[in-house]
């Protein structure tokens, strides 16, 4: 299995060294409580301010999202769709939650690996 890099491998570094790492994780942006059975959009953003490069030889290729060990969906990139410039990519999830969630996103960039964000919590009431 591939090495999983999150931002807190990072933290303690230099400013750059936070930058690179803020550029490649995937950052969950939802509520802390969803209805049951009731669509629910899960947000994931590449990074919380910089911007990643997206050209053909250094670029996302998927960002998936996990609840526990079931993979509750993947985007793949297409490169070209995005243009060459770089860009925070966002990517919307829609689910339909029946159980509380626990949330993690990877994202895989083609130079830099396999990152993964904090795990989110999602309580599930009626």
């Amino acid at each position: 299995m591939p090495r999983l890099f999150t931002y807190s491998d990072f933290a303690e570094r230099s400013e750059a060294v936070r930058t690179y790492a803020d550029k490649h994780t995937p950052v969950i942006i939802c509520g802390q409580e969803a209805k049951r059975d009731k669509d629910f959009v899960v947000r994931v953003r590449i990074g919380t301010a910089a911007k990643h490069p997206n050209t053909s030889v250094h670029h996302f290729v998927y960002i998936q999202l996990w609840n526990l060990e079931s993979l509750v969906g993947e985007a793949r990139l297409d490169t070209a769709a995005l243009g060459n410039d770089p860009l925070q990519i966002e990517v919307p999830f829609t689910v339909q939650p029946a159980v509380s969630l626990r949330l993690i996103a990877l994202a895989y960039c083609n130079k830099h690996g396999l990152w993964k964000s904090e795990e989110h919590f999602v309580k599930v009431r009626d």
